[in-house]
Parts: C-alpha cells; structure tokens; sequence
C-alpha cells in the first residue's frame, strides 16, 4: 500500500493471495480479495471488490489496485501486488474484471 506521506509503497508481505466470492446470492455478501502472510498466516490484506475499484497492470508481474484501508473507514488506498508469474498477473486481473461486470448495477 503506498504512504500518504511521500509516496513511499509499504511491504505487507509475502503470502498467499485469494479472491473470496460469496457462493450465495445475498446481496449483502460482498467478494473480498484477502491475503495471508506465508509463515504466521497473519492477515495483512482484506478488502472489498466494489464497482468503482481500479484494477490493471502495472508491469509484466505487478498488478496495481484501489481497496479500502484496514485502519480506516472507507478510505482507499492504493496496492500493488508482485507475483510469481506473467499468467497469474493476467489472471487476477481478468478475475477481478469479470467480476466487476457480472454485478455491476
């Protein structure tokens, strides 16, 4: 997530990465992307997938995204994530693409 202070990024961790999508219909579940840190299995990202929310590539293997801060009501941030592959960058992309259009109001 990067500082508000001098736009230095912050490293949260190394850890595994999930979109969580609600499997029912109720529309008060929301999907979450939710990150764990590898070896304590600490939560260090939660966070919404909403409509407005941007989400691209940033390089080969990085993908940038807007979510909502932890420590803060509704204030946004901005994240960027490194990952292992060119593919699983294009995939989480796509994934959260997709979901975006299929609930879009």
């Amino acid at each position: 997530d990067k500082d508000d202070k001098g736009g230095v990024w912050n490293v949260a961790g190394i850890g595994n990465l999930k979109i969580n999508v609600p499997k029912s219909d109720d529309k008060s579940a929301r999907a979450r992307i939710v990150m764990r840190r590898q070896k304590t299995f600490q939560v260090c990202l939660n966070t919404y997938l909403f409509e407005t929310m941007v989400c691209d590539k940033a390089g080969p293997k990085d993908v940038r995204f807007t979510g909502m801060k932890a420590d803060a009501d509704g204030e946004l941030a901005t994240y960027l994530l490194r990952v292992k592959e060119e593919e699983a960058a294009n995939e989480f992309v796509a994934m959260v693409k997709e979901y975006k259009a299929k609930h879009a109001e």
